[in-house]
């Protein structure tokens, strides 16, 4: 039977490079040899936690969704990807002896057909964030301003990146809100205007003009910073349209159980906001992201920190993710 190094949580908190051995490929499945897994900040440490509700995962775990490599085997029904092929991934197969939470950051992982994508002409290591990146992409999607309206982004991690460069590729003025000066200065050479949370005014924000915020942070601090600057209904053409429309929040990413409000009802209420909550990943957007990426426009591998899969390596990268105070926009592990 293969084995295969990964990422492995024998316990919540608990973890560090070891082995897992591989299940038997069935005739659906693929088999990829990893080049590089993507770090979702968030929702890997909720996985590794055991705070995440949405899976029946139990420990031990390998946590990661997202990963790039070259397809070293396939099942005999298996159509859309050929042996030697370039491809994205997103969940694993449950190993022999661990469970996968999605179980990406490993350097081989069996997956069903339909959980691979062609990752062809893409650079590697700027795939491997396929699944945040459309998270982004999600988010930016829901926008319906016209193009030439703000767009404010709160977050400067890795969503908060996707969906700003989402957005800017949509036509929107983009303005990302963060509190690390180092992760705004990776974002603004991008192409996107980035401003401290902490010396950003009021007045700042409300001669932006935004009508959509796209807000990565999810509390009540963030909201209580922004909305005011948001138009209401019935003060929209003020803005210099004639368009009537609300102003619109997008709430982007997975927060744990037990967060029983972001916002203020009776403001949302007052200003006639319109509220998206986007989280999960979905075949169609995938693709679109993946095509983004192929033609230069979501370049996250510029704005990412490698980690190498070695012991010391992976434990300073998942100290930081439990930890909660990652100094990376993005981060990646180099299986190769």
């Amino acid at each position: 039977m293969q084995s295969s190094k990964a990422v492995i949580f024998h316990s919540a908190g608990t973890g560090a490079l070891s082995e897992v051995e591989l299940p038997i490929i069935g005739d659906t499945q693929v088999a990829i040899r990893t080049h590089y897994s993507g770090v979702s900040t968030g929702t890997d440490k909720w996985v590794i936690s055991g705070r995440f509700e949405w899976g029946n995962f139990s420990f031990p775990l390998v946590p990661g969704y997202q990963r790039t490599g070259v397809v070293e085997q396939i099942g005999n029904k298996v159509s859309t990807v050929k042996v030697g092929q370039q491809v994205f991934a997103t969940a694993s197969l449950n190993y022999v002896n661990a469970t996968a939470g999605w179980g990406a950051h490993t350097e081989y992982g069996i997956c069903e057909e339909l959980e691979v994508f062609d990752a062809t002409a893409i650079p590697l290591n700027r795939a491997a964030f396929g699944v945040v990146a459309q998270v982004g992409f999600n988010a930016a999607s829901r926008i319906t301003a016209n193009v030439g309206d703000g767009v404010i982004i709160v977050g400067d991690g890795v969503i908060g990146a996707s969906g700003a460069l989402c957005a800017k590729a949509r036509g929107f003025r983009t303005l990302l809100l963060g509190r690390h000066d180092s992760k705004l200065a990776k974002i603004n050479a991008l192409g996107v205007f980035t401003a401290n949370i902490k010396s950003v005014t009021q007045d700042e924000l409300s001669d932006f003009k935004p009508t959509a915020v796209i807000d990565t942070v999810q509390n009540p601090e963030a909201f209580e910073m922004y909305h005011r600057s948001l138009p209401a209904t019935w003060a929209a053409e003020s803005f210099g349209n004639s368009r009537i429309g609300t102003g619109q929040i997008i709430y982007s990413g997975h927060t744990p159980d037990g967060i029983k409000s972001w916002a203020d009802m009776a403001h949302l209420q007052k200003q006639e906001l319109t509220v998206h909550f986007v989280s999960g990943w979905t075949k169609d957007r995938l693709i679109k992201t993946l095509s983004l990426m192929k033609t230069d426009q979501l370049s996250l591998e510029k704005l990412a920190t490698e980690y190498q899969s070695t012991d010391n390596s992976i434990e300073s990268l998942f100290n930081n993710i439990r930890s909660g105070k990652s100094p990376d926009v993005a981060s990646y592990i180099n299986w190769t």
